[in-house]
């Protein structure tokens, strides 16, 4: 285990930051870049200094930090590689971070807790699955207007939970988990279904489950109907595209998507850093560690 470096050690590589050799500087930057998150109060003691130079360069630092944070935080929910599912609600806060730093996760579990609470005095113990699939959705996409984004699909905000939930538009799979998280709070046995292009949910029911589209306002899908939608981009069914997909998938899925709306964008550095976050996901090893 490496020994974490004293403070006074840390403070004064800091200050070294308003260095005027440029040399020193970047080094100085490497070194607390190498520290991780052992230096990140320092810094951001730092960027609320007098010294406003100093300031400016703390925040370079901590931009740079923040990738490399998230890594280790990714790393941290998936610590046993493939063995294990994710915790689908906290990746998606994760992701949410990497789009959004300056948003407090806190607050957008509690509007998910509001929303669950709004619905939960509706259900009735004895609702059939067919009368909880409508109110869920009713609640959701009629009464709350949650909808597909379909003017503007590509917009990297669409697979961001808390401007899905600012907005109320998003694309199939970040509306499918909004009804996910809210359903699971009221222990709704409901799972995700990764159809090939087109993500929807599932209400399991031995024997008899039940589709439903979010992207279309909820609604309610027969096999047959799954069947056409895989087809319709250009796959051949099988069973297994029915499958409730694991939270890690999912969790990957909405990381590939926004990859494929960064490159299209040609914003590479973000690509990178969220494949990066999908390589973590996928179990590759830590960097100095055997695999």
């Amino acid at each position: 285990m490496s020994k974490q470096p004293p403070r006074s050690q840390i403070s004064y590589l800091i200050k070294l930051l308003d260095d005027r050799d440029a040399f020193v500087r970047a080094r100085v930057r490497d070194e607390l870049l190498a520290l991780g998150e052992d230096a990140l109060p320092f810094l951001e003691m730092a960027a609320r200094g007098d010294n406003a130079l100093l300031r400016a360069r703390a925040r370079e630092v901590i931009q740079a930090l923040l990738p490399l944070r998230l890594g280790e935080r990714f790393r941290r929910l998936s610590p046993v590689g493939m063995r294990r599912d994710v915790d689908l609600e906290a990746g998606s806060l994760l992701l949410m971070e990497f789009g959004h730093p300056e948003v407090d996760a806190r607050e957008t579990v509690q509007e998910l807790d509001a929303l669950a609470g709004e619905l939960a005095d509706r259900l009735e113990p004895g609702d059939s699955p067919a009368t909880v699939v409508g109110m869920l959705t009713d609640f959701l996409f009629a009464e709350k207007g949650f909808k597909g984004n379909q003017e503007n699909y590509s917009d990297p905000d669409n697979s961001y939970l808390n401007r899905v939930l600012e907005t109320r538009r998003g694309i199939p799979i970040t509306l499918s988990a909004v009804c996910l998280f809210v359903g699971w709070r009221l222990g709704l046995p409901l799972a995700g279904v990764g159809l090939p292009g087109h993500y929807i949910v599932q209400y399991q029911v031995p024997g008899n489950d039940l589709y439903f589209d979010p992207f279309s306002g909820g609604r309610v899908l027969s096999r047959e109907q799954c069947v056409q939608i895989v087809e319709s981009f250009g796959h051949r069914f099988e069973e297994i595209h029915l499958a409730p997909a694991t939270h890690r998938e999912t969790l990957i899925r909405m990381m590939n998507n926004l990859i494929r709306v960064y490159r299209d964008d040609r914003q590479q550095p973000k690509a990178e850093q969220l494949s990066g976050y999908v390589s973590i996901l996928l179990g590759a090893p830590q960097p100095g560690k055997p695999a």
